[in-house]
């Protein structure tokens, strides 16, 4: 293929006499890199890219594409002239390297270059689908890891829509290049963020502020971008060495705080991040290395495989992670039953009753019923304290049973429990259904079993406070407990 040198500024013109066997019907199969083309045949306009009818006015490059450019029949021993016209100086005269074959033998090759960057990009939309639906099922819990699934998810997101566009694998079939292109430089931009909120969202100490700086940062530079593409003053093309810089200076800064907090030796879990950041951080490096020493044309698939490195050692510490918040909620909340809740009735103990009491404002409603199991030390003496135990839990089933959808039952003494609603209420069909329920646990059990109640409601114009209903309730049971002792001895 002869090059000439156009008379135009950053352009060139390439001819090629076509051999005999592109009399059968044969494409020809290449990539350019911010180039727009002219392909003619013996002078007539066979292919156009990147013009004016399939561009968009304010991105000057076209981006990168594939071509696959079917030629006409007997096409042996004709010329085909093709013009490269680029908008940077970078990449004038850059002639691309043009196989030909059937078109599917094009189709074929386009494929198989892309099969493992293709391959890194699944595995990297796994990892963000599966950390999505980790997302939500932590957010059903109310859990407090649950930051961490969203901002892996999205990072895995822009990631893969960057690779995407970068690998070209879905060019020839979805098209508009420039589009893909313009998404690519603005995912570049966007996926270091959720990391920096990552980061953020594990540190300890003051200093992780400065990422949220550098999350805006990033915001700024997309902006700066966006006005100096759409006003045409500066591609955006341009400015990725401004991104790049961005963030080198980034991960400077994440590892100056990481290792900051090591020494500190509070943060196990950016310890455990350090090690994901260095497999990153190679594949990074190897992809910007191969990046700028190709001329800014093509990039590697090293970035994409140490991301789903990266992603699957972030996932997994995130996952342990919220398994450990999760057994030392469990835990705490073990312990705050413990100091709440009586263990052998599983009703609220005296110091909920009384937390419940303290809490009382004069000017809400409230109705106490007192409890007292009758004959409970006489169980004890005569039939053991299991048999007690039997009878203090047969005594709470019935108050669960009865009040338990009107208020807070507990168990405030050895024999005595109580109710506490916070409303005015008679209680009377509740009343009546406690004492059919201590009726019949009476004739299933061994022992004698029996219960006086009282029941009072706060009255402001008697009570001085919630104590005094509570007094009134105890005087109240303290009569029926009499009544069924005079009973008794009939």
């Amino acid at each position: 293929m002869t090059v000439v040198k156009s008379d135009k500024e950053c352009s060139c013109n390439a001819y090629l006499e076509l051999p005999d066997e592109f009399n059968d019907p044969l494409a020809l199969y290449f990539k350019t890199s911010h180039t727009k083309i002219k392909m003619y045949l013996e002078g007539e306009l066979i292919y156009s890219f990147g013009f004016q009818e399939n561009s968009i006015p304010f991105l000057k490059s076209p981006g990168t594409s594939w071509h696959v450019v079917t030629l006409p029949k007997l096409s042996g021993n004709k010329t085909l002239s093709v013009d490269f016209q680029t908008p940077y100086n970078t990449f004038s005269g850059v002639v691309p390297n043009i196989q030909y074959g059937t078109e599917g033998d094009c189709i074929a090759e386009y494929q198989n270059s892309s099969i493992y960057s293709l391959f890194s990009i699944l595995l990297i939309l796994l990892s963000g689908f599966s950390t999505i639906l980790i997302y939500f099922f932590t957010i059903i819990k109310k859990n407090v890891i649950t930051k961490a699934f969203l901002y892996i998810s999205s990072f895995a997101l822009f990631v893969s829509i960057w690779m995407i566009v970068q690998s070209g694998s879905m060019q020839l079939y979805v098209g508009y290049p420039q589009v893909m292109y313009f998404f690519d430089l603005i995912s570049l931009i966007l996926f270091p963020i959720p990391i920096n909120l990552y980061i953020y969202y594990m540190s300890l100490t003051d200093k992780k502020d400065a990422l949220k700086y550098f999350s805006w940062a990033y915001l700024v530079v997309l902006a700066l971008n966006l006005v100096l593409q759409v006003t045409s003053l500066v591609d955006m093309f341009q400015l990725v060495p401004l991104t790049h810089a961005l963030m080198a200076l980034n991960i400077v800064y994440v590892i100056y705080l990481i290792i900051f907090e090591m020494r500190r030796g509070k943060n196990i879990d950016l310890k455990n991040f350090l090690i994901s950041l260095i497999v990153i951080m190679i594949g990074g490096t190897v992809e910007m290395a191969f990046y700028y020493v190709n001329g800014m044309r093509s990039t590697s698939v090293a970035l994409g495989y140490s991301v789903v490195i990266f992603l699957i050692i972030l996932i997994a510490n995130s996952i342990k992670r919220y398994y450990n918040s999760v057994m030392d909620l469990r835990e705490t909340e073990y312990y705050e039953k413990l100091a709440r809740i009586d263990l052998l009735t599983d009703l609220s103990n005296r110091n909920r009753y009384e937390e419940v009491l303290l809490s009382h404002k004069p000017e809400e409603h409230m109705t106490a019923v007192l409890f007292d199991l009758n004959c409970l030390k006489y169980i004890n003496d005569h039939y053991g304290h299991s048999v007690g135990d039997k009878a203090i839990i047969s005594c709470a089933e019935c108050i669960k049973q009865s009040f338990s959808h009107k208020g807070e039952c507990f168990r405030i003494g050895g024999d005595e429990f109580a109710v506490l609603i916070k409303a005015e209420e008679k209680l009377e069909k509740e009343c009546q259904e406690f004492e059919k329920l201590v009726k019949a646990s009476e004739q299933k059990l061994d022992f004698p079993f029996s219960v006086a109640y009282g029941t009072a409601r706060f009255k402001l114009e008697i009570d001085r406070s919630i104590y005094d209903t509570v007094r009134r309730a105890d005087l109240s049971m303290y009569n029926m407990k009499e009544e069924q002792k005079r009973q008794l001895m009939l």
